[in-house]
Order: C-alpha cells, then sequence, then structure tokens
C-alpha cells in the first residue's frame, strides 16, 4: 500500500511481503527488494539505544529479523542485507539480546543480536558502548537515537515521588538532549568509517543516524517568534543549540521560561529535531552552507557522507505513558525500520508513518 505524502516524497510499503520496502519520488518511481537468489551477502551493524523496550525493542527486532534481498541500484546486483543488532540501554540488554537471538533461530536467520549496557547520563557508559562497537565491528552503519525519559506525569506514574517542573528540565535535557549528542559524537569515526567503506567498495549507500523523536518537539511548542529563529536559523551550530538548550534548563529552574515552552521532553525533542538538521547539512558534501537541510536534500542524495533524519513514532503505547498511547508500538517502529533499510538518498528530513511532514 502506498501512503501519500506532502512535498512529493513518501515510502510504499509491499504488504505481500512483510516489511520489504518501495521508496519513490513523484512522479512515482521506484524499487523492489528482490525475491531472486542473492550474490552478494553484506552484514550491517546497527546500535539501537532504548531498545529494551517499546519503540527501540520494536526496531531492533525488526533490523534483527530482516533478512530479505535487497536490490542495490549503484550496480544493480542482488545483495543479502545481514544486520548484526545491538541492543543498548540500561537494563536487560542481555536479556533482549538473548530474546531477539531466539526469534533469529527460530527464523533461520543468519543475522545476530548483541547487548551492551548504556546510559545516556553517564559518560563512560558512552564511551564503553563506543568501545564495543569498535572493538567488535570496526565500523557502524547505522545509529538509531531512540533512548529518553518523560515526565508526562510528574510522578512517573507513581514510579517517584513527585517532580516539579524546574526540576524536570535539567534531567530531560541531559538525557535526552546532550546524552544523546554524546552518543552520536562518540559513534561518529564509526559511522564515517562504514560510509568511507562503502564510497570504496560502492555497494551501500551512506552510512545514517534515524533519530526518535516526537510530535511535542514541533516548533509550535515555541512561545515566541524569536525562540522559533534561533532554532531554524539554517546557520545554526551545534554549539549554538547546545547553548539554546542549556538556556533552557536555567529558565525552566528559575520559573521564566515563558518565551520558551511548557514541556520539557518537547523541548528536548525538538533539540533533537534541530540537531538532526544540522548534522544533515554538515554531513553533506553539496550542501555544507545551504540555507536549509530539507531543501538541499532533494537536490544531493548521492553526495551525503551521511544519512540523518528524525521520525516521530506517532503516540504509541509504552511505558513512557503508562501504556495510554493509541497505536501500537510496532507501528511506532516501522518508519524508522524503513529509512534504515531503503536504499534511497533521504537526509535532513522530518518523517511521521512513512511521509515527510513539517516541522
Amino acid at each position: 500500500y502506498m501512503i501519500s505524502v506532502g512535498r512529493g516524497v513518501h515510502l510504499i510499503v509491499a504488504a505481500a511481503i512483510g516489511m520489504s520496502l518501495l521508496a519513490s519520488r513523484a512522479p512515482v518511481t521506484g524499487f523492489s527488494l528482490s525475491p531472486t537468489e542473492a550474490t552478494t551477502t553484506k552484514r550491517v551493524v546497527a546500535l539501537v539505544t532504548g531498545a529494551n523496550k517499546g519503540i527501540g525493542k520494536e526496531i531492533a527486532k525488526k533490523l534483527a529479523l530482516h533478512h530479505h534481498q535487497q536490490q542495490q541500484q549503484q550496480n544493480k546486483n542482488d545483495v543479502n542485507i545481514v544486520f548484526e543488532t545491538v541492543v543498548a540501554c540500561r537494563t536487560g540488554s542481555k536479556e533482549i539480546a538473548e530474546e531477539i537471538s531466539s526469534l533469529l533461530s527460530s527464523s533461520s536467520s543468519s543475522c545476530c543480536c548483541h547487548g551492551v549496557y548504556l546510559d545516556l547520563t553517564d559518560e563512560s557508559s558512552i564511551a564503553k558502548c563506543a568501545e564495543f562497537v569498535e572493538q567488535r565491528f570496526g565500523r557502524l552503519d547505522i545509529l538509531i537515537n531512540n533512548a529518553a525519559i518523560c515526565f508526562n506525569d510528574p510522578t512517573l506514574y507513581g514510579k517517584v515521588e513527585y517532580t516539579p517542573f524546574e526540576r524536570q528540565a535539567d534531567i530531560t535535557i541531559r538525557t535526552n538532549y546532550f546524552g544523546t549528542r554524546k552518543l552520536t559524537q562518540a559513534v561518529m569515526p564509526l559511522l564515517l568509517q562504514a560510509s568511507a567503506e562503502s564510497e570504496t567498495t560502492s555497494s551501500a549507500a551512506a552510512a545514517r543516524i534515524i533519530n526518535i523523536a516526537s510530535s511535542a518537539g514541533r516548533l509550535g511548542i515555541l512561545r515566541s517568534q524569536q525562540k522559533v529563529d534561533l532554532f531554524t536559523n539554517p546557520n545554526l551550530t551545534l554549539d549554538q543549540l547546545d547553548g539554546y538548550m542549556n538556556d533552557f534548563v536555567k529558565a525552566a529552574e528559575n520559573g521564566k521560561h515563558e518565551e520558551w515552552a511548557g514541556t520539557c521532553y518537547g523541548m528536548s525533542k525538538l533539540g533533537i529535531i534541530a540537531m538532526t538538521k544540522i548534522l544533515a547539512r554538515d554531513y553533506n558534501h553539496n550542501n555544507n552552507n545551504s540555507s536549509s537541510s530539507d531543501a538541499g536534500a532533494d537536490d544531493s542524495r548521492s553526495s551525503s557522507l551521511l544519512l540523518v533524519n528524525s521520525v516521530d513514532p506517532g503516540y504509541c503505547a509504552t511505558d513512557q505513558n503508562n501504556n495510554q498511547g493509541t497505536r501500537p508500538a510496532e507501528r511506532g517502529a516501522t518508519t524508522p525500520y524503513l529509512l534504515a533499510t531503503t536504499s534511497e538518498d533521504f537526509t535532513g528530513m522530518h518523517w511521521f508513518d512513512e511521509r515527510v511532514i513539517a516541522w
């Protein structure tokens, strides 16, 4: 079935072959995941954070079970993609890896799943996670930043004491934004190594980063146009973005965040979307000083060192919202999975349900 999209971009899911992917632009042209016998096997290393439950776990399962054959557009050879999926989380990483591995055994897949401890508030944990990937694989093809915390309820539905807004700000931004930023920075050499190897062998698209965002991070949460202008500045740098996120925390802690937003989680995800666009711009050969990551994506799809996109998974039923979400986590995992496995060079875009949406 096809889900249409604004701006002429959409993903087409072929239901007859499960999660096989077609990707195209208007006018509709596309490619299929070939059912013919593959002539080459490529092992792809994917790191999924927060993968012990919810959306992260569903993404990890989809990647680990992905053993369809994908036709490679560069040389038209059939390639069998085999994922080495690394699940990274604070608790249960070993158990989740074993659970997914049991699914692999039952499906006769040659994929592998590995577990590693990761706490986004612990820099030594981040360093050890990156070190694990480097020592085990020497590169990283796909980073899916999913791990996050959220005070949907000030007591986390009875799990902690009441947490007022001014005390939510630091831990939320420090975990969701700065933790994600530091992990991305730690594994960046491994992502660039994967892209360099792909360029050398002409065997695959560039390495990619997929950031799990939220509708809570839309620009509309900001209460002044001045703040909107800060985050949408086409020349925004990561250092400047860091400063704005710190400014919000200070304002929230002092009860003076009137021009910012009334949601710490939303601000953290707004920062993630802004970071996505900066990285997409900065790691695009032909778009170093472009006026917009979104605008440059269409014109230089084969010129990116990294493909960087963000995804709103929708309001999924997870522990984060006490399972009050209106859709299953598996549905929220679909677009991240498709972006991880497509051979199309989408970058600098914000997605929801297989379509590009406005920030």
